[in-house]
């Protein structure tokens, strides 16, 4: 009878004991297995790797957005990437979900896309805007504000007849502005196109 009752003491002292681990044990399985938040209501999960601000990591979250889409961010940064009280939004940062700087679209910014496309082309820019530049996966065309698509330049640039007609321009201001995107002639600059292509 008192070797039974030792053997039941003994066996209740390590059940006592197995139980809180293995309940401790499940609980790190549960929260180690979580990969996203699924709901506005779970906790925030910092999901992104330390690298992901820095542009020259192959984590970058710009080059993750190229690669992906933006879409792939709607999951705990909202359908309008705007974020919410727990978790940051494109615009908390950048000039909207797009990515680029602040002011990006104001012509005296220090950051202005024109000054960008002057002075690097538009090569960056095909890989959200589609290699002809109408919208690509960003869904959004150079023609959208351009009337004159990628170059920039109103319509009728090209026509005469036009009072936008670069000539008319060209003698009022002289070529010096050209020659951001154009170079001197004959040189083509950032744009690819040359005074010479067209003016012989």
């Amino acid at each position: 009878m008192r070797g039974a009752a030792r053997t039941n003491r003994s066996r209740g002292r390590s059940g006592g004991i197995f139980l809180p681990i293995a309940a401790g044990l499940a609980a790190l399985l549960l929260v180690a297995g979580c990969a996203e938040r699924r709901s506005p209501q779970e906790p925030r999960i910092a999901g992104h790797p330390s690298e992901f601000n820095e542009i020259s990591s192959a984590d970058f979250h710009g080059a993750r957005v190229r690669e992906r889409g933006p879409s792939a961010c709607t999951t705990c940064h909202g359908e309008d990437l705007a974020g919410d009280p727990g978790t940051s939004g494109c615009s908390d940062c950048h000039d909207g979900p797009g990515g680029h700087p602040r002011n990006w679209v104001r012509a005296d910014a220090a950051r202005f896309h024109g000054t960008a496309v002057r002075n690097e082309g538009l090569a960056i820019c095909r890989d959200c805007h589609g290699a002809d530049l109408l919208g690509g996966w960003s869904g959004v065309s150079c023609s959208a504000c351009h009337a004159g698509g990628p170059g920039g330049h109103p319509a009728g640039w090209t026509d005469p007849s036009s009072l936008a007609f670069h000539g008319r321009r060209a003698l009022v201001e002289g070529v010096v502005g050209c020659a951001g995107c154009h170079g001197f002639p004959p040189a083509s600059g950032t744009s690819g196109v040359s005074c010479a292509d067209c003016h012989g």
